[in-house]
């Protein structure tokens, strides 16, 4: 009977030095993993007009010898917080964590050994560009998880994720005074062409359409409105009509609001679940008390009730 305990004693005691071992090769591996990654973010360009969608792209280098799939979040936008910095070094503006549920993009990004890989984010989303003329510094924090280290339970199907990592990157841009016809061309520069350029295949094509649309509907300003409602008109079950609505609500204008109640009250517009968002859009504008638009929609909010939210569409 000793001699079964002390077996047992023994058995225990390697049970533990396993796995603790095995711990440790595991930390060791995710701080190889994150080690392995080099970040830095940039503008398309350096001077922007105020409301002009703000393209960043993020670089992704890695430099270890395994590929490794970056998870950031709930359709690629949910591992991301904003702030924009004036030059007296005051928030100016600021935007936390976005979670767009039911949508459907792909939150990972797979980086090769020894390969860069980019992604594109737009700062609008997160936070305004109305601002005044000036130079402004954006700081950009990111908290991923890493598919490498991703621990399946053993005989289940059950994982558990690996841990939460950090970055923090910045850059510099300046907001110029608008010239509103040099505006209006890159507006129109953002809505995407239907035919697909012979020179590029069809993952560029779709990809180079997908952001642009996405500019397109962040842009702050009533120079895009028209081309938001055509947005909305074509495709408005688009990934990105919740924020064409959130931008023509900014506009503030009786276009956008004359535009939207006629998306809604138009039965050749297959509409499904945005009609709530579509008739939000047109209370929240006119709860801009612009007589102009309470005038223009006088009848429509007799006839359509205000949505109960579940969440802010802003």
């Amino acid at each position: 009977m000793i001699i079964k305990r002390r077996w047992l004693g023994r058995l225990l005691t390697i049970t533990i030095m396993l796995v603790s071992f095995m711990g440790t090769l595991s930390n060791v591996y995710a701080q190889e993993s994150v080690q392995s990654l080099g970040w830095n973010v940039e503008a398309d360009k350096d001077a922007f007009y105020p409301g002009e969608p703000v393209l960043l792209t993020l670089n992704i280098m890695n430099k270890g010898t395994r590929e490794e799939k970056v998870d950031f979040g709930m359709d690629g936008i949910g591992a991301f917080s904003m702030k924009i910095r004036d030059s007296n070094d005051i928030i100016i503006a600021e935007g936390g964590k976005i979670q767009k549920f039911g949508m459907t993009r792909l939150g990972t990004l797979l980086v090769p050994s020894g390969e860069t890989r980019q992604k594109s984010i737009v700062l609008n989303r997160w936070c305004s560009t109305l601002q005044r003329p000036g130079r402004y510094h954006i700081i950009c924090d990111i908290e991923y998880r890493l598919r490498s280290e991703v621990q399946k339970q053993p005989n289940t199907i059950v994982v558990k994720a690996g841990p939460l990592h950090r970055v923090q990157l910045e850059l510099d841009i300046q907001i110029i005074k608008t010239d509103n016809a040099k505006f209006k061309e890159i507006i129109e520069s953002l809505v995407a062409s239907k035919v697909r350029p012979e020179t590029q295949s069809k993952g560029e094509w779709l990809a180079e359409k997908d952001i642009k649309t996405e500019m397109l509907a962040l842009t702050e300003s009533e120079l895009a409105v028209p081309y938001q409602l055509k947005l909305l008109k074509n495709e408005p079950l688009n990934w990105f009509g919740p924020d064409a609505v959130n931008s023509l609500v900014r506009s503030g204008t009786l276009e956008a609001a004359g535009g939207l109640v006629q998306i809604i009250e138009d039965p050749s517009i297959y509409k499904e679940n945005m009609t709530p968002i579509f008739i939000e859009g047109v209370y929240r504008l006119c709860e801009t008390g612009k007589t102009e638009i309470i005038n223009a929609t006088k009848e429509f909010v007799v006839k359509y009730k205000r949505p109960v939210m579940s969440t802010p569409i802003d």
